[in-house]
């Protein structure tokens, strides 16, 4: 569906709306308490059409509306038809023997149409063939009121506003088709009566008026019913719109939720987030579940210092220039990088090893000292460190929580031998330092 018409049919939907409340889309815009246009304030014009990408979309539409009645519309047709033969029977077997053929033709034709509505990849052809069938309904009839000669063959002719009330009732085919085909069918069964054997003026013109008015009632009936589905189908296509435009706005929020302002990381609440939902996947085996998942904390050594010495905007770009080495680092989908509070940051990884893991955590270790930014009021270098706890899902940890307890106890263990090193939770629950 083009986004670009439906934009369109959405903003003009909107200016009318607007216009009627008497007030501009600029004053209104605060607002919250005004109805959103659904669509039913569109008015559709006299003649049906819809800009070319809209349209091509409706007929789809209107194709699928019909798809569920189409085999209980051709059984009525079969019934009908079989129902024809067995009167025709009980008339005269003359008759039967003229008609059957033409007879057998149509439900042969009936089961084609048939065939194409329980194939969904042909059902493009359903109303071509729907049409065929309502055209070979009326010839039929044409061909055995010239054919047969008897008192009551002129009731064959009455093939021709079934035929109409197949395609405009029973299945339904775009008006414009419809009315076409209508012209067409009678037109051919006037040009019948005439040119077949002579018959009183009163039958020529009753079943012409009858056909014109069986026409007329189908038509119209078929017109406001494809008037009120494309004005539905507009509808739904307004509140489409509506969709897209808050599923964008939730993603804005949830973004703006969860994503740090300052550095670019996810915040506290979105890292804890990610955190459980890695943890539930993998409790419950499910098949995106991770290998395991190895959680990184680390924060900078003497940041407050850092603050006391430099101000607290070169802290925060400080902040800004440490965070963006595990976020240049980080490759994964799953993996992310979180500013867990202040200084400290939070890397969780995936599907890597542990040992993968512990090389990701030096390296980064080093990629923060070699940045060379300048920190005095550092006892442990000149430069800007930061010291890493690394803790594993392959553990004891159980949770999101006792993961990062665990790491948490690695990192205060790192603090404690010096500062500006890497130390691990084993397995075993011992807190090793990284050579």
């Amino acid at each position: 569906m083009s986004p670009f018409a439906g934009i369109l049919y959405y903003q003009e939907g909107r200016r009318r709306f607007m216009d009627r409340k008497g007030v501009s889309p600029a004053v209104t815009a605060p607002q919250t308490h005004n109805p959103l246009p659904t669509g039913s304030d569109i008015s559709l014009p006299w003649h049906l059409r819809l800009p070319k990408p809209l349209e091509k979309d409706f007929r789809i539409y209107f194709r699928a509306s019909v798809t569920a009645v189409t085999p209980w519309a051709l059984g009525l047709v079969a019934i009908l038809i079989a129902t024809a033969m067995l009167v025709e029977s009980r008339v005269s077997m003359e008759i039967l023997s003229t008609s059957w053929r033409v007879r057998l033709f149509t439900l042969m034709l009936a089961g084609g149409c048939f065939f194409l509505n329980a194939q969904p990849r042909w059902r493009e052809w359903l109303h071509p063939a729907t049409l065929v069938l309502a055209f070979a309904i009326a010839f039929t009839g044409n061909y055995l009121g010239m054919a047969i000669d008897h008192p009551l063959s002129y009731t064959f002719f009455l093939h021709t506003p079934l035929a109409i009330i197949l395609i405009c009732i029973l299945i339904r085919v775009p008006f414009y088709s419809a009315l076409a085909s209508s012209i067409l069918m009678i037109i051919a069964m006037v040009t019948s009566m005439l040119l077949g054997p002579e018959r009183q003026p009163h039958e020529i013109t009753t079943l012409t008026l009858v056909t014109l008015a069986f026409a007329t009632m189908s038509l119209f009936g078929q017109y406001v019913y494809e008037r009120l589905l494309r004005q539905h189908f507009l509808s739904e296509h307004v509140l489409y719109q509506h969709r897209n435009e808050l599923h964008s706005a939730n993603l804005v929020l949830e973004s703006q939720a969860t994503v740090d302002g300052m550095t670019g990381c996810i915040n506290r609440r979105g890292m804890e987030s990610r955190l459980n939902h890695l943890y539930h996947l993998l409790n419950q085996g499910s098949p995106d579940a991770p290998q395991r998942i190895t959680l990184m904390l680390f924060d900078i050594d003497f940041f407050k210092q850092y603050n006391d010495t430099y101000g607290h905007p070169a802290g925060d770009e400080c902040l800004k220039k440490v965070s963006s080495v595990p976020l240049s680092m980080v490759q994964s989908d799953k993996d992310f990088v979180a500013r867990y509070g202040g200084e400290e940051f939070v890397i969780v990884l995936t599907d890597s090893s542990f040992n993968d893991a512990l090389v990701f955590a030096e390296r980064m270790r080093n990629r923060v000292e070699q940045l060379g930014l300048p920190h005095s009021g550092s006892r442990v270098s000149q430069v800007v460190t930061i010291s890493v706890g690394v803790a594993c899902s392959d553990g004891s940890a159980e949770n999101g929580a006792e993961l990062l307890k665990q790491a948490d106890e690695a990192l205060y263990q790192a603090k404690g031998a010096g500062r500006n090193r890497v130390a691990l939770m084993s397995n075993q629950g011992m807190v090793e330092m990284l050579n």
